[in-house]
């Protein structure tokens, strides 16, 4: 392949995932068709199939891709490298600044994925890997010797990851009317308060 039709081939790629993402933004259901999302990106239905294989693919990488161009990786880096024990109160703060960028499409992805395997495999992914990061923040945490009695890295990150959920986020923001900022604040102190131990 040449460098022309290699640039040619991310180009495509790149519209077709900001299209996805576009639609499912604007969908109440997230019954996106390939052949909407191939006449957004200006591509044939075989030139999604090409680079996606599916549906459940495509989701999936639309999601990703959109992450990529938020903080999504600042939510990463402070799980695994931010200095304990601030790393869980970056961490926590990381997350809540990302969610008000993904949550209409989030939220049609947890409810859909209870009959559509492509937004199961997308919802499973992120918050696989929302799970994966509490599990090393905690274990870092226990490791620097500030978990408190009684609780396991296992334990430790799966209160964290429960308590920064995003169905949490969406009782109380989203339906609630909470501040935003003020929520994440209040998840953040309380994690420290159930976790930590005191100085």
């Amino acid at each position: 392949m040449s460098l022309g039709s290699q640039a040619a081939s991310v180009d495509t790629r790149e519209r077709i995932l900001v299209a996805t993402w576009k639609l499912m933004e604007k969908s109440k259901d997230l019954n996106v068709r390939i052949a909407d999302i191939a006449a957004a990106a200006k591509v044939s239905r075989q030139a999604v199939y090409l680079h996606f294989g599916n549906r459940a693919n495509l989701l999936l990488e639309a999601v990703k891709h959109r992450d990529q161009m938020t903080v999504a990786g600042g939510i990463a880096r402070a799980a695994r490298e931010a200095p304990v024990p601030g790393a869980l109160k970056a961490f926590v703060e990381a997350w809540f600044e990302h969610v008000p960028r993904i949550q209409p499409v989030a939220q049609l992805l947890s409810a859909a994925s209870q009959t559509d395997p492509g937004a199961r495999v997308a919802w499973d992914d992120r918050m696989g890997l929302l799970r994966g990061l509490t599990l090393v923040l905690a274990g870092r945490l226990s490791k620097a010797g500030l978990l408190k009695r009684g609780w396991t890295v296992e334990q430790a990150g799966d209160w964290i990851w429960h308590r920064t959920h995003l169905h949490g986020w969406l009782h109380l923001v989203g339906e609630r009317g909470w501040d935003a900022a003020d929520y994440g604040k209040r998840v953040s102190a309380s994690l420290e308060r159930d976790l930590l131990k005191e100085e």
